[in-house]
């Protein structure tokens, strides 16, 4: 993260603050996965700046851990580069888009509730910062939301696996700070359009609070409330 910006860190525990939510952290880019599979109740994979075709020994590695643990029933939450790499890894594609960036505040509409979103929520917005797209989802995987320039913005497989293009760990401020950092590589019009959208209202919260649902879901959460 772009240095005077908050840590992966100080974003999810601030998005997942809960007193029945524990969190620890994996390095996997530097190769530190968990012991087993069941070492977690659930696993979130997060964002990255790397893409799921990049020639990095710990993707593979990755990939091959969220088949296993999904294979072994564990949830899984996906985030931005999470959202591609779980597809991938699940028997979907994540690509390049040649629509370019989605940045900034951006709004799609929900398709399918998914027995999680609220009934009265007809779109969604979030904060975005990616240049890959999931374009086939894994079989069995139920599109929730997105629009033409995203179709797969969110999607879910039954009670155990919940992902999304969006950033809802994300502040204004911290697309900001990304805009003007990449902006050489982003362009002056998308990025000038990524700074103009952060007027407009965004949910990360309430999309914590429906990922904080998903893992009540979980046999060990239920248990444990």
């Amino acid at each position: 993260m772009k240095a005077g910006l908050p840590s992966y860190r100080d974003m999810y525990d601030a998005l997942f603050s809960s007193p029945d939510v524990e969190l620890t952290y994996f390095q996997v880019m530097t190769n530190e996965f968990p012991d087993s599979v069941t070492a977690c109740d659930a696993y979130i994979v997060t964002g990255s700046p790397a893409g799921v075709y990049d020639e990095f020994d710990w993707i593979p590695a990755l990939m091959d851990f969220i088949r296993d643990a999904y294979n072994a029933g564990q949830q899984l939450v996906g985030i931005c580069f999470g959202h591609q790499v779980i597809a991938e890894a699940l028997g979907g594609k994540a690509e390049k888009s040649d629509k370019g960036w989605g940045v900034g505040v951006r709004t799609v509409a929900i398709n399918d509730h998914g027995g999680l979103i609220p009934k009265d929520h007809d779109d969604i917005s979030l904060l975005y910062m990616h240049q890959d797209q999931v374009v086939e989802t894994p079989p069995g995987a139920e599109v929730l939301a997105g629009d033409s320039f995203c179709p797969i913005a969110a999607y879910k497989i039954g009670e155990q696996v919940l992902c999304m293009q969006g950033h809802p760990e994300f502040t204004p401020e911290v697309i900001a700070g990304i805009l003007d950092f990449r902006r050489d590589v982003i362009g002056d019009d998308r990025v000038r359009q990524g700074h103009d959208s952060l007027k407009t209202p965004h949910q990360g919260k309430d999309v914590g609070q429906w990922f904080k649902t998903f893992f009540h879901s979980n046999k060990f959460f239920s248990t444990h409330s």
